[in-house]
């Protein structure tokens, strides 16, 4: 992976940095200062570079509605237009608008760019996308072979056969079976950018050729961790297999605040159900903190199935608020855990904002055999005050 002196130098700076940083997959900070390049650089080749590698990392991310401001900074920094039609047309499959990609796509006859890879037989593959979308499946495909055929090794045409492979059920396997060994590293790094559901198809081809491949590895990282959290698991015990664990994919998923706080959890939790991985139970207390209550019962219920020794984790993390509370005391004692579920039901009404709760909201959260068997525990215990609390709210639950 290329360090940032090995960039060639543009003459900006902040270009020059992005450059660095995408190259050594940090794109938070690449997208940062490729927005900064895309704002202040002088040189308008450099201002439409940029642009189109903001555009690039959106669309890698999943985040196709805001392509479009910055493929319309493409055009008006560039000669032509085409390659801000190209970005564009991919935001348009990307959110399932097929006519306005092939209007756009219709236009597009030389994308090419000082520095943003990108090249006229990237726009047949994305004509063939559009195709394959609208169901001309032989038109597309002969089209995708026309563009293997004219420049079968170009990074761009490897990044659309990637986006190609992860919105249709397009199969790559073809394609793969061409690539010799001498090119695989190159193809792998065509695709470090691209779509990462396109790129985990191509990397488990190459992967099933040589099962261990350290050229594939390598790529794991950027792009595993956006992944499902099975498939990011799959692609953990991989990497994990080669000694490289503190590159775990789920570890990276389960911590990063952009993913779905429900999967987020899940992934910490198979973190450490399949790996043991310490650093999981952080991970899972921060994203348990980020559920909403609706969220928590269910995440609540996966890790007690299936990583039972994280229970105590989601429990002290999520019983944050009274009805956070009760939510939890319902899950554990209806699953046979009766002195936790009172103890959390108690921290819940010990807390200040239980002045607020009203009976309605008890019997919503509490069904009525939670009611009774918590209220039996409370008087087992002699917490008579509870117990009574409890049993009428019970009578209220009892008669509706």
């Amino acid at each position: 992976m290329p360090a940032t002196d090995e960039i060639t130098p543009s003459g900006n700076e902040a270009f020059d940095r992005a450059r660095g940083f995408l190259a050594r997959l940090r794109e938070d900070e690449a997208l940062d200062w490729f927005q900064v390049a895309a704002d202040d650089a002088d040189d308008p080749a450099i201002r439409a570079s940029a642009a189109a590698f903001v555009a690039g990392i959106l669309l890698a991310r999943g985040r196709p509605w805001e392509v479009g401001i910055w493929a319309e900074i493409v055009r008006d920094n560039s000669p032509r237009p085409d390659l801000g039609d190209l970005l564009e047309a991919a935001a348009h499959l990307q959110l399932g608008d097929v006519a306005a990609a092939r209007s756009l796509l219709e236009r597009v006859t030389d994308p090419t760019d000082p520095w943003f890879p990108s090249s006229a037989t990237a726009a047949r593959v994305a004509r063939a996308h559009v195709m394959y979308l609208g169901g001309e499946i032989e038109a597309a495909t002969i089209e995708v072979l026309a563009a293997f055929d004219a420049d079968p090794f170009a990074p761009d045409v490897w990044d659309a056969f990637a986006r190609l492979c992860a919105e249709t059920d397009f199969d790559p396997a073809g394609f793969v079976e061409r690539v010799p060994d001498d090119r695989v590293l190159g193809v792998l790094a065509a695709l470090r950018a691209s779509a990462p559901r396109g790129v985990d198809r191509i990397a488990e081809l190459i992967w099933a050729r040589n099962l261990g491949d350290p050229r594939v590895l390598a790529l794991v990282p950027s792009f595993a961790a956006k992944l499902d959290s099975l498939r990011a698991m799959e692609w953990s015990a991989r990497i994990r297999a080669a000694g490289m664990g503190r590159l775990c994919p789920l570890i990276d998923r389960a911590g990063d605040r952009r993913v779905d706080t429900v999967e987020r959890a899940r992934s910490a939790m198979l973190a450490h159900a399949s790996f043991g991985d310490g650093r999981a139970r952080a991970a899972l207390a921060d994203a348990v903190a980020a559920l909403s209550d609706e969220e928590l019962v269910p995440v609540l219920q996966e890790v007690w199935a299936v990583a039972a020794m994280l229970a105590e984790t989601v429990v002290v993390a999520g019983a944050t608020t009274p009805a956070r509370s009760m939510r939890i005391a319902s899950v554990l004692f209806q699953g046979g855990a009766r002195g936790e579920a009172y103890s959390v039901l108690v921290h819940g009404l010990s807390l200040e904002s239980a002045d607020d709760l009203t009976t309605d909201t008890v019997v919503e959260l509490l069904p009525l055999p939670v009611l009774e068997g918590l209220a039996t525990e409370a008087e087992a215990r002699g917490e008579q005050d509870v117990a009574g609390i409890l049993e009428a709210v019970a009578v209220v639950s009892s008669g509706r």
